[in-house]
């Protein structure tokens, strides 16, 4: 989940220039310019006209045409002229050596919604490159990467909040280079940016012709309930938000420039069971597999020990843990576990059996005294942290140690889910999984609520005090992976639903705080309060600061997602359509005029985020369908 927390940020010197904020295409800074320009309803263009490159870029896939900035980076300097031959809606490049009558070394066609780049032979072997500053947009290129920065056509740019292109190409197997770096630093003189690039390869010896397409497209579930209404619009543009990959290190990833964490890779696998094809031959689950196999081959990642700053030559901040996180290894498990049913590659199963059961076994020998949950090696205690060590799992800056609510209902859905792809299989082994599982579910429910709140606790410590801060989401899951019964859950939220109401969050457009009450001094992690770290005991001082009942969208999914197996659908709703209308909207995505960004605020909306773009929020997306169902029955 952490990126840019409690460290300092990478230097990068890969790109040149700032941003050019367009509000009107045809004018840079006041000034009309020499210039091609495109308009229609899902795209807004503007290209040099001396050199083959896009000098502002802004489309709408919904074909509204929703206003945006162009978040392109401009390099300020060309090295090499082109001569530039403007027909309707084409652009054609020579270079300066070629004479008029050869065929251009560039052109570019613009449909409605359609960019068709033709590059020809003409001894011109320069790439045409599209850069984007993530400070403006999080985009990503989505597809399988066999070689780092190196992505197989056909593949997809995706800029959360506009849209997505599909990118195909007349050649068979061709790579674009790909690559993201985060830096937001002074490097020289120079204002460096945090930025995603695509360099799509010219025409060559071997392929003396070759075409690329990008197509605006929509991609998600197409329900009749989801297919209208502009409290929607945001489903529509934004459904695989979460999926960003890091090209350095060909995973999945909290965004392009960011940390993989090995304890998310569930989220994004769930929600890939739902996503329809992104193009011909390439699913989202091939990401997941992707990701999968990385880790599989022995690849590390936040919440895994051996993960180190600028792990493999990526933007990296290393896991200062001297144990792997408590929900590491179920997230592992329960992804690989939705692959293989999304997909029913048994072929792959059979070739990672031996990876697969070692996860399980890690999960099972976790339940380190025997009881069926299992444990995590820090006790947990009150005021044993010491604003270095993290504690059990995502939330890395509450002190969730010992007996985790949280990772313990990852570990009950994983085993099970294992252990029923097992027996499926005729796997001896699978009894002992879904036997573990059966005894995490027997014991859960009476090692957690808490009778004073009429809550769950998120965690039992090792000296066996309750942690009792009313967590949404350790009480929404337990009700979402099915641990607690319809009447329990239904309690429960009750009691959550009235704490939130007698505490004062009501704004649900801002998400949802992960606990309602400050965490005490001693329960905290971080003892900066930046991070909400409190100086006073009760934590007052640090509330409503990151995660210290900051609200966010992260997790918000498993709240909604519970109301709606209770059939609560009217308090679904309540909290969901905000966050829709908020994520439209784009207000958890960027920075406010703090310089903080929208990831996380407090409950009056003042921004404490550090990521700029977290996907993990974006699961709540999946929710819409079961709105989608309630709303059939």
């Amino acid at each position: 989940m952490k990126t840019t927390t409690r460290r300092k940020f990478i230097k990068s010197s890969s790109v040149l220039g700032l941003a050019l904020p367009l509000l009107n295409p045809n004018e840079i800074f006041g000034q009309q310019i020499n210039s091609f320009t495109f308009h229609s309803p899902f795209m807004n263009v503007v290209m040099q006209k001396d050199f083959p490159q896009l000098i502002s870029l802004c489309i709408d896939s919904l074909g509204e045409g929703k206003e945006s900035v162009s978040p392109l980076l401009i390099g300020k300097s060309v090295i090499k002229k082109y001569k530039s031959t403007i027909s309707g809606k084409s652009i054609s490049y020579h270079a300066e050596s070629q004479q008029k009558d050869n065929t251009p070394a560039w052109k570019f066609s613009f449909l409605d919604k359609v960019i068709q780049i033709i590059s020809e032979k003409s001894g011109n072997r320069e790439p045409f490159n599209i850069t984007v500053n993530q400070e403006l947009n999080h985009a990503t290129v989505l597809g399988v990467m066999k070689e780092n920065n190196k992505v197989i056509l056909p593949c997809l740019i995706h800029l959360p909040d506009m849209g997505t292109f599909r990118v195909t190409s007349n050649v068979s197997g061709l790579e674009l280079f790909t690559d993201a770096r985060r830096a937001n630093s002074e490097v020289k003189g120079k204002l460096e940016h945090n930025f995603v690039s695509i360099a799509f390869p010219s025409a060559t010896d071997e392929h003396p012709q070759i075409t690329y397409q990008l197509e605006i497209i929509s991609i998600f579930p197409d329900n009749p309930t989801l297919r209208n209404g502009s409290i929607y619009d945001g489903f529509r543009r934004n459904f695989i938000n979460i999926f960003q990959v890091n090209p350095r290190l060909r995973v999945l990833a909290n965004n392009s420039s960011s940390d993989p964490c090995a304890f998310t890779l569930y989220m994004s696998a769930q929600l890939a069971q739902y996503t329809p094809p992104l193009a011909e031959g390439l699913k989202a689950m091939d990401l997941v597999k992707m990701t999968l196999d990385r880790y599989i081959s022995g690849m590390k990642a936040y919440g895994l020990v051996g993960y180190t700053d600028s792990y493999e030559g990526a933007d990296t901040v290393s896991w200062k843990s001297k144990y792997d996180s408590l929900d590491s290894h179920p997230s592992l498990l329960l992804a690989a576990c939705y692959y293989i049913n999304s997909t029913n590659d048994t072929q792959w199963l059979k070739e990672n059996f031996r990876s697969l059961t070692l996860w399980a076994d890690i999960i099972v020998k976790n339940d380190i005294d025997g009881d069926g949950l299992i444990e995590y090696p820090e006790s947990g205690n009150c005021g044993t942290w010491d604003g270095v060590r993290r504690p059990a799992n995502w939330w890395d800056t509450v002190g969730f140690g010992h007996k985790d609510a949280y990772s313990n209902a990852l570990a009950y859905l994983a085993l099970n889910l294992f252990g029923s792809i097992l027996k499926n299989t005729n796997k001896p082994e699978s009894q002992k999984y879904s036997d573990h599982a059966a005894k995490i579910k027997s014991v859960y429910f009476s090692t957690f609520y808490n009778q004073e709140t009429g809550v769950l606790a998120g965690w039992k410590s090792k000296d066996g005090q309750l942690h009792d801060y009313y967590f949404t989401f350790v009480n929404s899951i337990s009700i979402s992976y099915g641990l607690i019964n319809e009447d329990q859950g239904n309690r429960i939220m009750d009691k959550l639903l009235s704490k939130m109401e007698s505490v004062g969050f009501t704004d649900f457009s801002l998400g949802l705080p992960g606990n309602l009450i400050p965490v005490k001094k001693g329960d905290y992690t971080a003892f900066d309060h930046r991070w909400g770290g409190p100086s006073m005991d009760d934590g007052t001082d640090g509330f409503q600061i990151y995660e210290n009942g900051g609200a966010t969208a992260c997790y918000t999914y498993f709240t909604v997602d519970a109301l709606q197996k209770l059939r609560r659908n009217q308090d679904a709703r309540k909290i969901l359509h905000p966050i829709l209308k908020s994520i439209n909207e784009g207000n958890f995505s960027g920075k406010c005029a703090n310089g903080m960004s929208k990831d996380w605020k407090t409950w009056k909306g003042e921004c404490w985020g550090y990521e700029g773009f977290l996907c993990d929020g974006y699961m709540v997306l999946l929710a819409c369908l079961g709105e989608d169902e309630l709303s059939n029955k």
